[in-house]
């Protein structure tokens, strides 16, 4: 592994040697201004302060190009774009502390503004701040929300409905500033609400199209894309499909003028000439959302720190995992627990953290962050662990009728056992789905590893449909239950959005989780959490490995980007903060 990163390091060098001198690497060309430059004749500056210019790099499936919200793509990729270009109602800070964007206050059971009703029911108001503008100057309203919610629980649009969509009964708008929420059931997080649980959409513009019926033309409209106009603090300007996204700082953004005028995003196939282009400064920063892993923070910060040239730095997001398939009911993991925990024990987790994560990690066995108070609770309530043991996965083997043939590989009525191993081509995916392969193939499993391209247009329907197990990063806690709940199973119909994609379903989970969405009270929910989490180390529901760490990454001379909250995966959280000198 150290010769890989020694190669590795040695091709981004010369590929920095390359971009210094202005050269452009194959399919990826080069960022058409330098950190700060606004490009243009090269004439003399004027008196006035030259525009400041902040150049990002990020893989090209960051790109939103199906949709910017609602319609494209979530998690970590969706989120760098959804705080760039639009707001939400509330935000978390990098303590993960609720605060209000959009909403002039925290709706609380102790201000007035969430009211639960005996017989469960709910009401929730959100006082809307009067300063909010679409990009166009268009004042934000409440009607803005009540279309948006229409949008979003129109199942014939393809859109997942999971909580918190599928609880509400409906949406109200009073008056132009005030958005009211009525729910079918108590629900934990009522009072949270990002981009694109209750999305505001710009009803003075797009209404019209949809009220129309025609479903495809209303999904094809550039206002989802190129034309998007949103609430953050910057407004998309010139956008060149699968190179790059130029945009303006919103001067009428509601929490002031961000201090960076223009931000270029750089769409990168290869990370590697990402990271290169980085460290020759023809870019400033990657975000969290650019999926670059600890492999590159390494790179990084091998050539920043004897120097001072930036901050290279891990940002805890959640627990890298293997997605297990269980669409097809006759795989031998599908239907048998036992064959599953099998493979967790075929699985080394400390050698994937000391030779795939550079020891930045530490290995896990649930979806908990180590200083979470609910850990000691599952440990009480007697988690299931599955040490390395070959040992004892030839025995659970064995049990289901798998015997090892002369070629070493497990057998079974003369079929061996294989499997397919699938990994996102971002970050040091590949690299680890090729090393658990290798672990498991050591230990006679026919596992062979694959990539799914990060440009290819049907990424999600292959995800969906791989054949055994994908590398994937989980996140902490309750929401990484809910993707493996019925309701969130990617299909057809949904244009394969939604978060449980390998298709597992269990009513008893799909129940605890819907008992935890409807309790308000700490200690029951946090009960709650631990049954479930109990219930999928018991079953092998899927492979947790270490925690996963994610790298924001920039050039010195760049303030404001760092922690982030780990259920709020975006830099760009507070992106009209952002400086740059």
């Amino acid at each position: 592994m150290r010769r890989t990163r020694t190669r590795r390091l040695a091709a981004m060098l010369s590929a920095i040697a390359l971009l210094a001198a202005g050269c452009a690497t194959p399919g990826n060309p080069a960022p058409s201004s330098a950190p700060g430059n606004t490009g243009g004749s090269g004439a003399a500056p004027s008196t006035s302060a030259a525009p400041k210019t902040l150049n990002l790099a990020v893989d090209v499936s960051s790109e939103p190009s199906a949709g910017m919200i609602l319609i494209g793509r979530g998690g970590a990729v969706g989120g760098e774009n959804y705080w760039m270009f639009h707001s939400g109602l509330t935000v978390y800070d990098q303590d993960g502390t609720l605060t209000p964007r959009l909403a002039e206050r925290v709706p609380t059971l102790a201000n007035g503004d969430w009211k639960v009703s005996p017989d469960g029911t709910m009401e929730v108001t959100w006082h809307l701040r009067q300063d909010a503008k679409w990009h166009d100057g268009t004042p934000l309203t409440a009607d803005d929300f009540v279309f948006g919610n229409t949008v979003r629980t129109n199942r014939e649009l393809g859109i997942t409905d999971g909580p918190p969509a599928g609880l509400i009964a409906g949406t109200a708008a009073p008056d132009p500033h005030t958005f009211v929420v009525n729910w079918k059931q108590p629900y934990v997080t009522a009072n949270a609400s990002g981009v694109s649980d209750f999305p505001a959409l710009p009803r003075h513009l797009m209404e019209s199209l949809y009220q129309q019926g025609d479903k495809q033309l209303f999904l094809a409209s550039p206002l989802w894309t190129t034309g998007f106009v949103g609430l953050g603090p910057y407004k998309i300007t010139n956008w060149q499909l699968g190179s790059q996204l130029e945009a303006a700082a919103f001067d009428q953004y509601l929490l002031g003028r961000p201090k960076i005028d223009r931000i270029i995003i750089h769409y990168f196939g290869d990370p590697n000439a990402a990271i290169a282009a980085l460290l020759a400064g023809t870019v400033d920063m990657t975000p969290v959302g650019s999926s670059y892993g600890p492999n590159f923070l390494v790179d990084v910060r091998s050539v920043w720190e004897p120097v001072g040239g930036g901050t290279a730095m891990p940002v805890p997001r959640g627990v890298r995992n293997l997605r297990l398939q269980y669409r097809d009911p006759s795989a031998p993991w599908a239907r048998d627990p036992n064959i599953r925990r099998a493979l967790t024990h075929l699985t080394n987790r400390q050698e994937l953290v000391d030779s795939v994560e550079f020891g930045l990690s530490g290995s896990v066995d649930t979806y908990l962050n180590g200083d979470s108070p609910i850990l000691p609770q599952l440990q009480q309530a007697g988690l299931t662990r599955y040490p390395f043991d070959p040992t004892r996965a030839a025995q659970l083997l064995g049990d289901a009728g798998w015997t090892r043939g002369a070629d070493g590989v497990y057998q079974r009525n003369g079929q061996p056992f294989v499997f397919q191993m699938a990994a996102p081509g971002l970050g040091n995916y590949p690299q680890i789905a090729t090393a658990v392969a290798g672990q498991w193939a050591q230990n006679g499993i026919a596992a062979t590893p694959n990539t799914i391209p990060s440009s290819a247009a049907n990424r999600d329907e292959q995800q969906a449909n791989y054949g055994g197990a994908i590398v994937w990063p989980g996140v902490f806690g309750e929401p990484e239950m809910q993707a493996f709940t019925t309701g969130q199973i990617s299909t057809a119909e949904t244009r394969w959005k939604g978060s449980n994609f390998g298709g597992y379903s269990n009513p008893e989970l799909d129940q605890l989780d819907l008992r935890f969405q409807e309790t308000l009270d700490p200690a029951q929910g946090n009960a709650l959490l631990v049954t479930m989490l109990k219930l999928m180390a018991d079953q092998a529901v899927a492979i947790p490995m270490y925690y996963l760490e994610a790298a924001v990454m920039f050039r010195k001379g760049i303030t404001g980007p760092g922690k982030v909250a780990p259920n709020q995966l975006a830099s760009s959280w507070n992106a009209h903060t952002w400086d740059i000198n």
